[in-house]
C-alpha cells in the first residue's frame, strides 16, 4: 500500500522538476529580459555624401606653332612672305620688280631657298630667314627650279634646263661647286633628299617611261627603283628613310604606292578611279597627306602607310594642293578655294580647326611651314 501511494508521488515531482528546468532555459534564452540577452542597439551608418562626378572636359586642341612661308602678289607682284602660324606677325621678306617664288626651308630653320627671274632668268637664290643675306646660287642661261635643302644644309639640289633637256644639279649652299648629277639627254627631274642626305630620288624617262632613280650626292650609284610599264612619278621619303611614297599609273589614273628604297615591297595604298596627288608624308611617319579629285571637287585626306584608316580633312573645295606639314604632325596648311574663297588654309590632323592663314588672297601660294617650332 505504502509503495503505492508514493510512485504517483515521485512522478508528480519529476514532472514538475522538469517543467522548471525547461522554464529556467526558455527565459535564459528565449525571454525579453533574461539573464544575458540585453537588447543590442543596432548600428546605422551615417551615409557619405557622393562626390558629383566631374563633367568630362575634351583636351584642347593644341595650338599650331612655328612660322610658314609662302608666295604672294597682295602687294602687287610675286614675293616671298613669312608668317607665324597662328596667322600673327605677317612679314614680307623679299622686295623686288621681279617674281620670287617657291620657297622651300632649311632643316634648322635659319634659312629659305627660292626661285627668282628678277636677273631676268629663273635662277636660285638663298636668304636668312629674316629676308638678310640675299645670295644668288646659280647664273645661267636656261632655267633653274625646285630648290630643296640637303638634311645638314650645305647643299642645294634643283633641276635645270641646261642643254635643252632637264637634269638634277647640285650646289653648295654659298653658291660654289655646281655639279651635274643626271647627264643623261631623257628629262630627269623633281629631285628630293633622303632624310640621311645619301641619296637623292628623282623622277626620269630615261628608259622610255616615267620612273623613280636614286643617285648620290656626287652623281654615283644610279638605282632604277621602279620598273613598270606606266608613269611613276613625284617620290616622297618616309622620315626614317626607309620607305618612298610615289603615284603610279597603273589602273590608268594615278593612285599612291610606297616601295622600299632597295625596290622591294612595293605596296599600293588607295584603290579609287579618282585622281590623287600632292603627296606630303608626316614627319612622324605615321600618315600620308594627299589631294584626290571627287565630291565635285578636290579634298585633303591623310591615309596610313600601310593604306588603312583614310580619312578627310577638307571635302569639295575647288582646289587643293601644295600640302606642308608642321613639325610636330598636328596640323596641315595647304593651298585651296574654300567655300569660294582662294588662298592659304590650316586644319589639324582630325580635320578640326579649319581657318585660313593671314586672310585670303587669290595667288598665296606655295606654302612651306618651318621644320623648326
Amino acid at each position: 500500500m505504502t509503495h503505492r501511494r508514493l510512485l504517483p508521488f515521485f512522478v508528480i515531482l519529476g514532472l514538475a522538476l522538469t517543467f522548471l528546468a525547461s522554464a529556467c532555459t526558455w527565459g535564459a534564452v528565449g525571454l525579453p529580459g533574461a539573464a544575458g540577452d540585453e537588447p543590442t542597439a543596432t548600428e546605422t551608418e551615417t551615409p557619405t555624401p557622393e562626390e558629383p562626378t566631374p563633367t568630362p572636359t575634351q583636351t584642347p586642341y593644341p595650338q599650331p606653332v612655328g612660322r610658314i612661308a609662302f608666295v604672294s602678289n597682295r602687294d602687287g607682284n610675286p614675293e616671298i612672305y613669312v608668317v607665324n602660324a597662328d596667322g600673327t606677325s605677317l612679314r614680307r621678306l623679299t622686295d623686288d620688280p621681279g617674281e620670287d617664288r617657291a620657297p622651300v626651308w632649311s632643316r634648322d630653320g635659319g634659312s629659305l631657298a627660292f626661285i627668282s627671274n628678277r636677273d631676268g632668268n629663273w635662277e636660285i637664290f638663298r636668304m636668312s630667314a629674316d629676308g638678310g643675306g640675299l645670295t644668288q646660287l646659280t647664273d645661267d642661261p636656261a632655267k633653274d627650279a625646285n630648290p630643296v635643302w640637303s638634311p645638314d644644309g650645305s647643299q642645294i639640289a634643283f633641276e635645270s634646263y641646261r642643254d635643252e633637256t632637264w637634269q638634277v644639279y647640285v650646289v653648295n649652299a654659298d653658291g660654289s661647286d655646281t655639279r651635274l648629277l643626271t647627264d643623261d639627254p631623257s628629262t630627269n627631274s623633281f629631285p628630293v633628299w633622303s632624310p640621311a642626305g645619301n641619296w637623292l630620288a628623282f623622277t626620269s624617262n630615261r628608259n622610255g617611261n616615267s620612273d623613280i632613280y636614286l643617285v648620290h650626292p656626287d652623281g654615283s650609284g644610279l638605282v632604277r627603283l621602279t620598273n613598270t610599264d606606266v608613269p611613276d612619278a613625284d617620290p616622297v621619303w618616309s622620315p626614317d628613310g626607309s620607305r618612298i611614297a610615289y603615284l603610279s599609273w597603273t589602273d590608268g589614273n594615278p593612285d599612291i604606292y610606297t616601295i622600299g628604297v632597295d625596290g622591294s615591297g612595293p605596296s599600293r595604298l588607295t584603290k579609287t578611279d579618282a585622281e590623287e596627288g600632292c603627296l606630303a608624308w608626316s614627319p612622324d611617319g605615321s600618315r600620308i597627306a594627299y589631294c584626290v579629285q571627287q565630291n565635285g571637287g578636290w579634298d585633303l585626306m591623310t591615309i596610313r602607310p600601310d593604306g588603312s584608316d583614310p580619312l578627310t580633312l577638307v571635302s569639295g573645295d575647288e582646289f587643293e594642293g601644295g600640302l606642308s606639314w608642321s613639325p610636330d604632325s598636328l596640323y596641315i596648311v595647304f593651298q585651296s578655294k574654300h567655300d569660294g574663297n582662294a588662298g592659304l588654309y590650316v586644319v589639324d590632323a582630325l580635320g578640326g580647326n579649319l581657318h585660313a592663314l593671314a586672310g585670303t588672297a587669290d595667288l598665296d601660294s606655295s606654302p612651306a611651314w618651318s621644320p623648326v617650332p
